[in-house]
């Protein structure tokens, strides 16, 4: 098994347009983003997204969570000659499968960043590439909702069990310093759903031109996973939604 460290990079991706030939593909780890504190991070917040309702959300990132290293296709194929190779989340794509590709030069052979199949708008990207800036932020504050959301549900879940009113339970709280506590423990929450959006703007910035590249209309706003849902097809793998998407 062979890790690779990889950091996303597009300073001027172009746009190649043709059909996949010699295609191959090998399911692979390799360490794309988090680090040990990431690590930490992750775990506590997968945890609430998943009692929170939030399962798609909540899988992903506890997978994150388990290891610094994630699953991703490499994938290698030629269109026209030209060799093209790189990362994506996950292939649907196949050969004779007529593309478009984002991709940047290298030495020898382009860096594939997105690819597009054009008879069925699926779409594939490099991980975690799933959404423009406004959507990202706009997901990053729906986190953060929905984490305060399931401490505040706590709190009113061990009044009820103290047989306690809540503005009675918070009353005393606040008298005792624990509800101090709690709004603290508000502010980190905020502070950590900041942190780590500031760490996926790198793969947010690599989307809005991969984006722009391909010709979807307005990059900033693109949720790849919200425009997935509702055009799921029977021979999707389960990864559809989450690792490739369609628009």
């Amino acid at each position: 098994m062979t890790t690779f460290i990889a950091s996303p990079a597009a300073d001027s991706p172009v746009r190649l347009s043709g059909t996949i030939r010699h295609y191959r593909v090998t399911r692979d780890t390799a360490s794309f983003f988090f680090t040990q504190s990431d690590q930490s991070k992750f775990g506590a917040i997968a945890v609430a997204a998943s009692l929170a309702g939030l399962g798609g959300q909540a899988m992903a990132t506890a997978a994150n969570a388990t290891s610094l290293e994630e699953e991703a296709d490499f994938v290698q194929f030629r269109i026209d000659g030209v060799e093209l190779k790189g990362w994506l989340w996950r292939s649907p794509f196949k050969e004779g499968d007529v593309v478009d590709v984002a991709a940047e030069w290298r030495d020898d052979h382009y860096e594939v960043l997105g690819v597009v199949r054009l008879a069925d708008r699926t779409i594939a990207l490099y991980p975690h590439c799933t959404r423009g800036r406004r959507t990202h932020v706009k997901n990053a504050m729906k986190w953060w909702f929905y984490v305060s959301l399931f401490f505040d549900i706590g709190m009113v879940a061990l009044s009820a069990m103290l047989n306690t009113p809540v503005v009675e339970y918070w009353t005393g709280a606040f008298e005792d310093g624990f509800g101090w506590f709690m709004g603290g423990m508000h502010v980190v929450i905020a502070i950590a759903v900041y942190s780590m959006t500031k760490q996926w703007m790198p793969f947010v910035r690599v989307a809005e031109k991969v984006f722009q590249t391909l010709g979807l209309p307005n990059p900033a706003g693109v949720d790849l996973v919200k425009w997935s849902k509702g055009k799921h097809k029977p021979e999707d793998s389960f990864e559809y939604g989450a690792m490739f998407f369609r628009y």
